[in-house]
């Protein structure tokens, strides 16, 4: 059954035309929106980016397991196959109030028992964003690193653009953990070693820019965060390792074969070219091979290679925010087939065109809806078994699930904010004053299938929502101070649900249903009701598959909420 943006908007209109106001409608803000039948079944990972919490969610938005923890999230959260979280968290001692901040890794036990925490900060360089745990138990991270006015200069960079005093240059590092406080480097790659400059033949890396886009033009830059990887992923059968370069808006792609000797040189590992760029693609204006009019990307997240077992194994989805659009900005989510051949060792060879800038990738598939789809930060997306691809607006603390096609299927969102969740018909409040971010912001979001080694042996029973009824504003225990209608549950339902409200004093109260055409379908309950909060279980053995409206009136007050009834 398609759910479609349309139907809430006729919804609303019929509403005002019957009168219902605003003011006397109770409007769903936060929580499970659309459960189409069409959508993939699993358990989707939700960590708030403003309050140090994690949730485990099933399709209706019920909580399946929570944890709490010590400090915010860093950025990325994930479920391992062992059924334990690994979590980039906030260090205490972070020298950053950057976006992404970190300095610590932890893994935590489905019970919350924290196995692994390894702090990486000190002055001059910081874990933060992203984390990707390899086969071998390793993980890859991504590290900021101090370089300072000096350094700069020496190096090629024009001291009269520099506007800060220090650089925050990119690391790749792999790890390997030692519970449960330690870690050992046993690889990385600096962004540093591929340096070139064209502005003073006296210092080091001078060269012809535009003939070298295997390396980074250090005067694209003029001092502080500079380059910013907000994402990393890894492709074990290419052994490559893409990342977003959100402030060139670009991704590059490195070998990963190499030693972290080779990979800080321009020979060597499996591709020959140590650690040099690969592949790059977005902006090619960050190389001088382009204009303005060559630009893709406009400031962008999550690159990751979709993996082997899915649909468009090999190819790679990349999150474009859109924040540097001339208005209307939106967001868009790329499929993109990476133009390669393979060498007769089966190593990838990126294309390059006589120009030697690189060959476009083919976009195979692409998400965006100008005017409804749009986060300026953060944000990611997955590609789910069945051809699917889950999103996640972040700016805005929605997941949602799109077919190919691009028809939306599920919909969630995020109801905790830095004081923890909200009560339904809770207004989302904003990140800051006047800021469109809204403090239930997601960096990610990942759906795990019923199958996931993770959850094997697992309690997944629902524990309830995560979001509060309007009830749990309360004078003393059990004593609500308003009436109020919460979420019908299960919603969708096939074929019973169940209402709760609340009475904060004792009267006649009258509980309906009604269609989308603000037709009267049937009679809950009605009759005079006790202070409290009560449960009325509703059968619609007999109506057709579709969206309703259930609606409380007490005392010249009214309530509405939509539900799903799938049959």
């Amino acid at each position: 059954m398609k759910m479609k943006r349309s139907y809430w908007l006729l919804a609303a209109w019929l509403l005002m035309a019957a009168g219902w106001t605003t003011a006397q409608a109770q409007e769903q803000t936060v929580g499970l929106f659309l459960n189409d039948e069409r959508a993939f079944q699993g358990y989707t990972l939700i960590a708030p980016h403003q309050h140090p919490s994690t949730y485990l969610i099933d399709m209706d938005g019920q909580m399946v397991n929570s944890w709490q923890h010590e400090f915010n999230v860093g950025s990325t959260t994930l479920l391992l196959e062992n059924g334990n979280l690994l979590r980039a968290s906030r260090a205490p001692n972070g020298w950053t109030t950057g976006g992404g901040r970190g300095g610590r890794i932890e893994e935590i036990t489905w019970d919350g028992e924290v196995v692994w925490q390894f702090d990486y900060v000190d002055s001059l360089y910081t874990l933060h964003h992203d984390i990707v745990p390899m086969s071998n138990g390793n993980v890859l991270t991504t590290v900021w690193e101090l370089r300072s006015f000096d350094d700069l200069v020496e190096n090629g960079h024009d001291p009269a653009t520099l506007t800060d005093s220090l650089y925050w240059t990119e690391k790749i590092i792999e790890f390997r953990p030692i519970l449960p406080d330690s870690a050992e480097i046993v690889w990385q790659w600096d962004a540093w070693d591929h340096m070139i400059q064209d502005f003073d033949d006296t210092k080091a890396n001078f060269g012809v820019v535009s003939e070298n886009p295997q390396l980074v033009d250090i005067n694209t830059g003029d001092g502080g965060d500079w380059l910013h990887i907000n994402g990393i992923g890894y492709n074990p059968v290419l052994d490559h390792i893409v990342m977003s370069i959100s402030f060139f808006s670009e991704f590059w792609v490195i070998d990963h074969s190499t030693t972290t000797e080779q990979a800080a040189g321009h020979v060597g590992g499996r591709m020959g070219k140590g650690g040099d760029i690969l592949y790059r693609w977005g902006n090619p204006q960050m190389y001088k091979a382009g204009g303005p009019e060559d630009r893709t990307l406009f400031f962008n997240h999550s690159t990751a290679w979709i993996d082997s077992s899915l649909p468009g194994a090999g190819n790679l989805l990349v999150f474009d925010n859109g924040r540097d659009l001339p208005d209307p900005q939106f967001s868009t989510v790329y499929e993109l087939t990476l133009p390669y051949f393979e060498d007769y060792d089966g190593s990838a060879i990126y294309m390059q065109e006589a120009d030697r800038s690189f060959t476009p990738p083919e976009i195979v598939w692409s998400y965006s809806d100008p005017g409804g789809f749009y986060s300026n930060f953060i944000s990611g997306q997955q590609r789910l078994p069945n051809g699917h691809t889950l999103i996640d607006e972040g700016m805005k603390g929605r997941v949602f699930e799109v077919t190919p096609a691009g028809e939306t299927v599920w919909e969630y969102v995020n109801p905790v904010v830095r004081s923890g969740p909200l009560a339904q018909g809770d207004s989302i409040p904003p990140f800051s004053p006047g800021n469109e971010r809204q403090q239930n912001t997601l960096f990610r979001a990942y759906r795990y299938a019923p199958d996931y080694p993770g959850l094997q042996g697992k309690d997944l029973t629902p524990k309830g929502l995560i979001e509060l009824t309007p009830t749990a504003i309360e004078s003393s225990p059990g004593i609500p101070t308003k009436f109020a209608l919460a979420q019908n549950y299960p919603n969708p339902f096939n074929p019973t649900t169940t209402f709760a409200f609340s009475v904060p004093r004792p009267g006649p109260v009258t509980l309906t249903v009604y269609n989308l055409l603000g037709q009267h379908v049937r009679t809950v309950a009605q009759g005079r009701f006790a202070q409290g909060t009560h449960t009325v279980r509703f059968d619609a053995t007999g109506l057709p598959s579709g969206v309703y409206f259930y609606r409380l009136e007490a005392e010249g007050f009214i309530a509405t909420r939509k539900m799903l009834l799938i049959q």
